[in-house]
């Protein structure tokens, strides 16, 4: 009896000197992270990735309710949709995600969205498209709907450029740039713009000779492209070695606001106006922290995607935050469903939501000048 007494009394003199940290390390909390790493989309998917992992891992070391630590999974879905059908089960099955991150475009979120409703587990993604959301209560997006964020694009060509024809061409195979389109031709037509043509193709194109020799010798004061970045530059390049005009205006989406894109267009892109989600310059403490943090970590300025998956990052961790010391998918779906007001690096600097889940934050506008993009007043 004295003997177990005094093992007993050794035990708790062992556990009153071991650090109380030892018995707080809460649990982890697996999230599935998956964007378009390689192919036609990886210009927006390894920035998005990048700055998603920063916010988890910035939440990591500021500490999480109960100790607790994401446990990322990452993957990649190349842009391809029944390669993010596959990786959202995977994530759900195999290494039992409690919440899933991405993927990069619309076209992704639609396939892999269903999926993730069917299984009851919460999925947050980029794209803008607000068929997204209407998947499932377990469908979340992070980006403005074509509308909210296109009407500044095309109040600074009418208002501010003096655009009074506009060509539109697009990547019809994807849902993001056609609902990114028709909302600028429909604030376009209601501000008295006339569209001279609607001309299509798709991004497994490269040769684009005859298309523009067709756009370079209509009459038009600015031409818009929506596409992802580097096609799209492809794109202007063929446009102006056709003979374009040098006074016709290129304007574009955020898919634009892409380091890649000024990488890949050069001086033909020089002028370009961007509508976009995130600017760099922005000079709130929150976006110069961040700055600082992603270039510190990835040695380069964030661009558009960079903000746009440190945004997402940053509304999944609050969701999470808010779910307890002991989340799980129900309680961090119901988290995110509440989440509005959120502060913010996107647009304006408060992320909000109305009523039917669709996100607003306000567009950024842009132009590339001298290989940078600079902010229009």
């Amino acid at each position: 009896m004295a003997l177990h007494r005094r093992h007993t009394v050794a035990a708790a003199a062992l556990f009153a000197a071991l650090p109380l940290a030892s018995f707080a390390q809460g649990k982890e909390i697996p999230v599935g992270v998956f964007n378009a790493m390689t192919g036609t989309y990886a210009f927006g998917g390894v920035p998005i990735q990048n700055g998603m992992k920063l916010a988890l891992e910035e939440a990591n070391a500021a500490g999480m309710p109960g100790g607790n630590k994401f446990k990322v999974f990452e993957g990649d879905t190349a842009g391809e949709k029944g390669q993010t059908i596959s990786l959202v089960n995977q994530f759900i099955k195999r290494d039992n995600a409690m919440l899933i991150l991405g993927p990069t475009t619309s076209g992704e979120a639609l396939a892999g969205a269903p999926v993730a409703n069917e299984l009851k587990t919460p999925i947050l993604a980029i794209g803008s498209s607000p068929g997204i959301i209407a998947t499932g209560p377990y469908a979340f997006k992070i980006q403005a709907t074509p509308v909210d964020i296109m009407n500044f694009l095309g109040k600074l060509a009418v208002e501010k450029l003096g655009v009074k024809r506009v060509v539109t061409i697009i990547d019809q195979s994807n849902d993001g740039y056609v609902g990114q389109k028709n909302a600028l031709v429909d604030y376009m037509k209601g501000a008295g713009a006339t569209i001279v043509a609607d001309e299509k193709f798709v991004s497994s194109e490269s040769n684009f000779l005859a298309l523009a020799t067709k756009v370079a010798n209509m009459q038009t004061d600015a031409i818009f492209i929506a596409a992802p970045a580097e096609v799209a530059a492809n794109l202007i390049i063929q446009i102006r070695q056709a003979g374009m005009d040098p006074k016709v205006k290129i304007i574009g989406p955020s898919t634009f606001g892409s380091l890649g894109f000024i990488k890949a267009g050069g001086k033909a892109v020089e002028g370009t106006y961007v509508v976009a989600d995130y600017s760099p310059n922005n000079s709130s403490a929150m976006n110069q922290a961040f700055v600082k943090a992603y270039q510190a970590k990835y040695k380069a300025v964030p661009d558009n995607w960079a903000g746009m998956g440190y945004a997402l990052g940053t509304v999944a961790v609050q969701a999470v935050r808010n779910a307890g010391p002991n989340p799980d998918r129900q309680k961090i779906r119901d988290e995110l469903a509440k989440l509005n007001k959120v502060p913010m690096v996107l647009g304006t600097g408060t992320w909000s939501v109305d009523d039917k889940r669709n996100p607003s934050y306000g567009g950024v506008l842009l132009q590339v000048k001298d290989g940078n993009f600079v902010s229009i007043q």
